[in-house]
């Protein structure tokens, strides 16, 4: 029964089966086979759903694209080229200020690096640093 039963689950992922869908049957099926109610699974993303930062995740990605496609940061980018476009490395100093502050309010560099590096690369690219 489980050699067909992992037969089947490579048979779904050769004809394009969502990757997500052969993980969450093969972990069913794994549940089932040790004899844990299926309940049980109900029960933890119903625990999982209420944790407060699980839900603002999506909400953080929905403003980063509505931000992305209002083209704010690039009014933004020109705005702190007027204010300090005078002073030597005026758009450099912006730039390392403003991704303290956000890896400052996010906890994390790497997403601070990939968020505001497709905005501040071309900035810096057009001004002239290398």
């Amino acid at each position: 029964m489980e050699i067909s039963i992992t037969l089947l689950l490579i048979v779904l992922a050769l004809i394009g089966t969502p990757l997500y869908i052969i993980i969450a049957a093969s972990a069913l099926y794994g549940f089932y086979t040790a004899d844990i109610d299926l309940s049980v699974v109900a029960i933890e993303f119903y625990r999982l759903a209420e944790i407060p930062i699980l839900l603002a995740i999506p909400l953080f990605t929905f403003t980063g694209y509505l931000l992305s496609e209002s083209s704010a940061p690039q009014r933004l980018v020109r705005l702190t080229e007027a204010l300090l476009g005078w002073m030597p490395g005026g758009l450099a100093i912006v730039s390392l200020c403003v991704c303290a502050l956000f890896t400052a309010f996010t906890g994390a560099s790497g997403v601070a690096i990939v968020a505001l590096g497709a905005l501040l690369f071309p900035a810096l690219m057009q001004a002239g640093y290398r």
